[in-house]
């Protein structure tokens, strides 16, 4: 029986999180609470609800046909609340919705499934390098479902690409390196303390696992991503310190520097989640530019983009 497991969405025909026109799945659930994460609706392995505010009227038909009664009108917060424990993910809520102001983030689909989607834009992998992008959430946290996904692809000769923030355990890692043809791997600060405070967790499982990669012998391509957000990780000691790392790298392909931006911001809206980096800007391009520099001076390979 093919392996099933959490997934987020499919984004078809991205020219972004690899080479070529990709596919890229995102799974859902990962072990890390970034401040400046654009997909919330990852976070958690369950299915997630939301309502966008502007098309919402107010007729309370989710709750009313919710057979579970987990669904309520809050009147003092003025928001939906649902109890996680009453919960069946049936989403009759969303369904019944008249006005289709309500959503459901997640679905359970089984390897067979998602390669099926996978393969239907095979010709524009061929004929623009591209191919298939595991990304989150944290996707190796279904490690078991990514290796069995990753090695239909190889089999059908289709390139493979996963996203990590490498916060998992190591067997985890270990079970899918085989079937990659790119890492990358996300660092997001080289002070663990300071890590933690912006992600929930310190850095030092992250950096050991990296290393563990490096030294690990698979013939994959490793890039080392560092998304910069004003305010958070975007010193110039940071950045020296990033490049210190890659230059113990022995296998590192290339440093890639990302934007922060501020995309993901109406989907905790919708969640009624509160977002801490509400007024934090993205980084002006020469910023970008001189970060570059700093690691280009170090003798490292660096980009700002994915």
């Amino acid at each position: 029986m093919p392996i099933s497991g959490r997934i987020l969405r499919i984004e078809k025909l991205s020219s972004f999180d690899g080479d070529g026109l990709r596919t890229v799945v995102f799974l859902k659930g990962c072990p890390l609470a970034c401040q400046w994460c654009s997909t919330p609706e990852s976070q958690r392995s369950g299915t997630d609800f939301g309502v966008d505010r502007s098309k919402c009227t107010g007729c309370f038909t989710c709750v009313e046909t919710c057979p579970e009664t987990a669904l309520a009108w809050d009147m003092k917060a003025e928001q939906f609340i649902i109890d996680r424990s009453l919960c069946t993910d049936c989403r009759t809520c969303a369904a019944a919705c008249p006005q289709k102001a309500r959503q459901a983030w997640g679905y359970t689909a089984d390897t067979n499934e998602i390669f099926r989607e996978v393969e239907k834009d095979s010709l524009f992998y061929f004929h623009s390098g591209g191919g298939v992008t595991l990304s989150g959430g944290e996707p190796l946290l279904q490690h078991r479902f990514c290796a069995e996904l990753l090695e239909k692809c190889l089999t059908h000769g289709i390139n493979t690409a996963v996203e990590t923030c490498g916060h998992v355990p190591w067997e985890n890692m270990a079970a899918v390196l085989p079937f990659i043809d790119t890492l990358f791997f996300d660092v997001k600060h080289l002070d663990t303390t300071i890590h933690r405070q912006f992600t929930s967790v310190g850095n030092e499982h992250i950096l050991d696992n990296l290393a563990r990669v490096d030294g690990a012998g698979h013939a994959l391509s490793l890039v080392v991503r560092m998304p910069v957000v004003p305010g958070c990780n975007d010193t110039e000691d940071n950045i020296r310190a990033l490049g210190t790392l890659c230059k113990t790298l022995e296998n590192l392909h290339e440093i890639q520097l990302l934007p922060y931006h501020r995309l993901g911001i109406e989907t905790y809206r919708r969640l009624n989640v509160s977002y801490a980096l509400e007024h934090t800007q993205a980084p002006e391009e020469t910023f970008m530019a001189h970060c570059r520099t700093i690691l280009e001076q170090m003798g490292l390979q660096a980009k700002v983009g994915g």
